[in-house]
């Protein structure tokens, strides 16, 4: 039987690509060969994302691209905008199969009795009864790399009024601790230095387990049972921060000090309106208390402009804590309705010129803090975990609080090493130096 060549391409966010990589992982398992050129493949799997209408719309784009591109092939659909509206991807040219996040971890099976079945077809589950995370996909030793991310968790159940999330990914699942340390161990033999911890609401791992276990038992097994160099997190609302994991963060040099923070809004009754369980007070006063464990942390934040019934001086609040907060980096979108989420009826529309007014006021204070971030670390010497080597000859790399680095090497083959750089120039809040050597 002829080898079916497939390829895999992704859309949205880190736990997509992690899913992404454990989907073609299992394929090739299944006897597949996994390409990356998309004009190779006879099955391209689409993983899709549906968190914004930008985002439904570019999957829509890149799947008739990859059509036009390579008409031949089975086009494959998953994914958050699988689950969401699977019929409505059905009628795009050279779709044959749409699938919903529940169906990820039996992808190839599925893919496998397509022949079988009428095309294009439709398979997309009641995500919202899923009761158990994914079968693990541990991958085999292969060369080594700088950064690997591992899921430790799925599902949400905060219902913010505008996000669709929830009902694209169902309830929290977590993943069983024995399986997160056997991966971890798996990404350790692979070479990886840097281990991300990523999952739909990181925080509420442990939620749904029988035992009483939660992520601060995770982040103390990965430090006991690897030694993996670097153990960084992903996003972690504000009210799961404990003073514990503060702490911890603070008393072991392997855990990345950077702490990735939604905000949303700096105005209590937005929050409020947004069904966020905080205020403007809760969350100043956590940075706060981050900031005075570990003085060198960067906090980073999610924020969403002109949500309905932001008003002017509900936006300077915003402003008011972005400047109290002192963010090294934020990352800002404008409000965009999801149908089947509350917020999508509320009145009080803010237009789009003016929300294209504060997105571009609102990033250009990010630029000044990200700039003034990287200011404080000129002239310091920075450990940085190479990452790559552009076209200039510099190498690139992050340290643990994910300052960006560039520097100059007379060395090669740096990439997936640690080195120390002496930072001298300050590139719009990216550093530039030297390697120091030993």
């Amino acid at each position: 039987m002829e080898i079916k060549k497939i390829a895999v391409v992704t859309l949205g966010c880190r736990v997509n690509q992690y899913e992404s990589n454990a989907i073609a992982h299992d394929f090739e398992k299944h006897g597949y060969d996994v390409v990356r050129n998309k004009k190779d493949a006879d099955i391209i799997i689409i993983n899709t994302c549906c968190v914004t209408k930008m985002a439904e719309s570019k999957s829509r784009r890149t799947i008739r691209h990859i059509h036009n591109e390579n008409p031949d092939a089975l086009l494959v659909i998953t994914g958050c905008y699988g689950q969401r509206a699977g019929h409505e991807l059905l009628m795009i040219p050279g779709v044959a199969l749409v699938t919903g996040n529940g169906e990820k971890e039996n992808l190839a099976e599925i893919v496998d009795d397509l022949n079988e079945r009428q095309m294009p077809c439709l398979d997309v589950s009641n995500i919202m009864m899923r009761r158990h995370f994914p079968a693990a996909k541990i991958k085999e030793k292969e060369t080594s790399r700088v950064r690997e991310y591992l899921k430790i968790q799925d599902g949400c159940e905060q219902f913010c009024t505008y996000c669709i999330v929830p009902y694209v990914r169902g309830p929290v699942v977590s993943r069983p601790y024995d399986d997160i340390i056997a991966e971890a161990k798996s990404i350790e033999s692979r070479g990886f230095q840097e281990l991300v911890l990523t999952g739909i609401h990181t925080g509420f791992y442990g939620l749904d387990l029988p035992d009483d276990i939660g992520l601060i038992d995770v982040l103390k097994g990965l430090l006991k049972e690897t030694t993996i160099p670097r153990i960084r997190m992903s996003s972690l609302e504000s009210r799961e921060i404990s003073d514990e994991i503060i702490d911890l963060f603070a008393s072991e040099p392997r855990l990345c000090n950077h702490f990735h923070i939604p905000l949303q809004s700096g105005d209590n009754e937005i929050l409020k309106k947004m069904g966020r369980p905080y205020t403007r007070e809760d969350y100043l006063t956590l940075t706060k208390r981050i900031y005075k464990a570990i003085p060198d942390a960067a906090i980073s934040a999610d924020i969403i402009i002109g949500f309905p019934g932001e008003s002017d001086g509900a936006f300077e609040n915003t402003i008011d804590v972005v400047t109290n907060a002192g963010f090294a980096f934020i990352h800002s979108f404008p409000y965009s309705p999801r149908e089947g989420t509350k917020a999508a009826i509320f009145p009080h529309r803010v237009p789009g010129a003016l929300k294209d007014k504060r997105q571009k006021l609102i990033l250009s204070i990010g630029d000044f803090y990200q700039y003034r971030f990287a200011e404080r670390h000129l002239w310091q010497t920075l450990e940085v975990l190479v990452e790559t080597k552009d076209r200039e000859g510099l190498y690139q790399g992050h340290t643990d609080n994910f300052l960006n680095v560039r520097f100059r090497s007379k060395k090669k083959n740096l990439i997936g090493k640690f080195v120390r750089v002496k930072a001298t120039k300050n590139d719009h809040g990216i550093l530039v130096g030297d390697e120091i050597e030993p």
